[in-house]
């Protein structure tokens, strides 16, 4: 038998390659079977002719809490070793378990292999040795104060940790703490800190027993170098620029160079490739398509300041003889220049190809857009060439509810009626308690500008705990996004509501009629930097609604109703997130005699409101404790989620909320309930599979200690 030690390793693959010609059954310092080369060569006829054998890596001395992780490393190379025998494939095997080991936290594992003569009995053999954790960090400071605080410092020597859930020490990996000097100080160069000192004073090695390590770290900021001067040139042997791309390229250079504090900006490498890109792009976006750029830093140890010298050749100058659309089959070529932000004959603009691609993606229809100038000298031509998304598209969604139980949304859509970017769909939910339906048109550029119109007719119908909610109507819509986060909707919407079967004892809601025309002017204002839409981890949603009926334009409802709902996101580390969520609203009649029918108004409890409530329990009732619902209601939610392993998420979350009878009692916070509970999720692409428990911390005697909620999708 032979064996490889770990120092020669790496050179086993290309060892063995060669080596195999001569018969080699083991690798290392030993090679324990040569044969003459004729025998070699029979032996490998031989094996290419033979079915393949099946032949298992066995591995000895893997800690036993380790040994499943280490056979799932050692795998794919007893796979490759079984189809072809090759040594080389045990070593990579025992040196990627090496590996694994001291990532760990055993820093001075090592491996050894060894295969039988005939080739079938490959054995890996590990001494792990003791394991290490990080003991004491001690950061110290030389000089002036750092530009990374001390807690950050001591995030650098941060890495993988015991425990459950990874809440035990940190695991000693000696590579990533040698590596700890290098990432410290090359974060202090990138703030201007150009002659930064790290050393590692301690904790570089493991001890042979084992146990914590002490690290420390010594750093040495030294002085920040500031930006004193910068100037701009042409190459002396190029014409003058316009007056506007001189003051574009002016206004880029100062861009780039702005202080925040009010003192000289930092100089920081990066500034090279950002005054780079930004002159470039400010001469591209005026005409000139080729002109290079070149910034050299002046940097004065002495002062520790840097000069800046900006110099630019802008090659010729270009306008455009024609734009060239390629690859549209159902796409009007005419929808398509009207969506572009440059016609035949203008000067090139960078920019303006960039907003023209923005633009055609926004439309959906594409699923790739690229964009080329072709030709030379002064006049050239733009080439863009898109690739059309499939124009019809039918889909099934399945889903889950607490209360509606299951439901099966079937639809379709078209992306481009007649050619012109027009968009329609048809689809219809069927819930056990539920039946919704709509149809729709959509026009991303309605009256030929920046806005988007929809025209949609609806229907729902739902079966309350206390009476059945159902609404035909129709409703139309302009939407102005200004900018990716924010968006702006007016609209109007016309409606017949209608409660069925209703089991409410109450003299308001006999009184009033079960069917109303609701006909209203909507506003709306929408605010997302949500990171995901199913699970974001950062960013927030904010929405405000506004709606007003009137009979001035047929309803048979005067009313007005706000609606607020707002929602953040902020991670605590990288698997845990904070979540926050806020919604108010409320309907105040015209009138003061006015009385809001039971469809209209608010109710609040169940799966993605207060939690320890079942479905619209939240609130006033009658004397058969049947909810009525309210003009007003608020509800608040605070969730922490933890990713325990993969996609599986728990949360712990506080609900509290409420519902007024009256809506000048949005504030009044007379009647807040409340609930506390955990949950599990289950991350799928459509949304998370959930499943939450809430308590009643202040139940009344109807009213369920403990809630389960079970669904498709985020509370908030």
């Amino acid at each position: 038998m032979g064996a490889l030690g770990g120092g020669a390793r790496r050179l086993a693959p290309v060892a063995c390659a060669a080596l195999a010609a001569f018969g080699c059954a083991g690798t290392g310092s030993d090679v324990v079977e040569t044969v003459p080369t004729e025998e070699a060569a029979a032996r490998q006829a031989e094996r290419a002719s033979a079915p393949v054998r099946r032949m298992s890596v066995t591995v000895v001395g893997a800690p036993d809490a380790l040994a499943r992780e280490v056979a799932d490393v050692v795998e794919p190379f007893a796979e490759s070793y079984a189809e072809e025998a090759r040594p080389s494939y045990v070593d990579d095997a025992a040196y990627e378990v090496e590996l694994f080991l001291r990532e760990r936290g055993y820093a001075r594992a090592t491996t050894r292999f060894e295969i039988a003569t005939d080739g079938r009995k490959p054995t890996i053999f590990v001494d792990a040795g003791a394991r290490s954790i990080i003991g004491d960090v001690v950061v110290e400071v030389d000089g002036d104060a750092s530009p990374i605080s001390r807690d950050d410092l001591v995030r650098y020597v941060s890495g993988p940790t015991t425990g459950l859930f990874g809440t035990g020490p940190m695991l000693f990996v000696e590579d990533r703490i040698r590596g700890v000097p290098e990432r410290i100080r090359r974060d202090l160069v990138a703030l201007g800190h150009l002659d930064a000192i790290v050393e590692l004073k301690a904790g570089a090695t493991a001890p042979p027993e084992g146990g914590p390590v002490r690290v420390e770290v010594l750093v040495a900021p030294g002085r920040r170098y500031r930006v004193v001067s910068h100037s701009f040139a042409l190459d002396r042997t190029a014409p003058s620029l316009g007056d506007a791309a001189e003051e574009e390229v002016d206004d880029a250079i100062v861009r780039v160079f702005e202080s925040t504090d009010g003192r000289l900006p930092t100089y920081q490498p990066r500034l090279i490739a950002a005054v780079r890109g930004a002159v470039g792009d400010a001469l591209a976006s005026n005409g000139y398509p080729d002109a290079e750029v070149v910034v050299e830093p002046d940097v004065d140890e002495v002062t520790a300041s840097v000069t800046i010298s900006v110099t630019a050749i802008p090659g010729p100058y270009v306008t455009l003889r024609e734009i060239d659309i390629r690859g549209q089959e159902r796409t009007r070529t005419s929808f398509l220049r009207s969506r572009l932000a440059l016609e035949d004959g203008d000067v090139y603009d960078a920019k303006a190809i960039r907003e023209s691609v923005r633009k055609l993606y926004r439309t959906g229809l594409f699923s790739q857009i690229t964009t080329r100038l072709e030709g030379g000298g002064e006049r050239r031509d733009v080439v863009v060439e898109v690739e059309e998304r499939p124009a019809v598209e039918l889909f099934a969604e399945p889903g889950f509810g607490s209360y509606e139980l299951g439901r099966l949304t079937l639809g379709a859509r078209h992306r481009n009626l007649f050619g012109r970017g027009i968009g329609s769909s048809a689809e219809a939910t069927v819930a056990v308690r539920a039946v919704r339906a709509n149809i729709g048109l959509t026009d991303p550029w309605f009256l030929r500008r920046e806005l988007t119109g929809d025209l949609r007719l609806e229907f729902d119908r739902r079966e309350e705990p206390s009476f059945v909610r159902e609404s035909r109507g129709v409703g139309a819509f302009v939407t102005k996004d200004w900018t990716r986060e924010t968006s702006t909707t007016l609209g109007y919407r016309f409606r017949r509501s209608s409660a069925k079967d209703v089991d409410v004892i109450d003299e308001d809601v006999q009184e009033i009629q079960s069917s109303v025309n609701v006909s209203a002017l909507i506003a709306t204002q929408r605010y997302d930097t949500r990171d995901a839409l199913f699970a974001p981890t950062s960013g927030g949603l904010t929405e405000l609604n506004v709606e007003i009926g009137s009979d001035a334009i047929g309803s048979e409802l005067e009313f007005l109703r706000g609606r607020l709902s707002t929602s953040w996101f902020a991670p605590l580390s990288e698997n845990d997130v904070i979540a926050v969520n806020l919604r108010l609203g409320a309907i105040a009649p015209a009138f003061d005699e006015t009385t809001i029918p039971l469809q209209e108004r608010y109710f609040a409890g169940g799966e993605n409101s207060v939690r320890s409530f079942r479905e619209s329990q939240l609130g006033p009732e009658d004397a058969d404790g049947e909810p009525l619902g309210g003009e007003a209601f608020g509800t608040a939610s605070i969730e922490w989620r933890h990713e325990l392993v993969g996609p599986i998420q728990t949360a712990l979350f506080v609900d509290a909320g409420f519902v007024e009878q009256q809506a000048e009692d949005l504030f009044a916070l007379d009647s807040v309930r409340s609930g506390v509970g955990f949950g599990l999720r289950y991350l799928l692409p459509i949304g998370p599979i959930r499943v939450d428990a809430a308590f009643n911390p202040d139940r009344r005697a109807t009213e369920d200690e403990w809630v389960v909620h079970f669904s498709i999708g985020m509370p908030f």
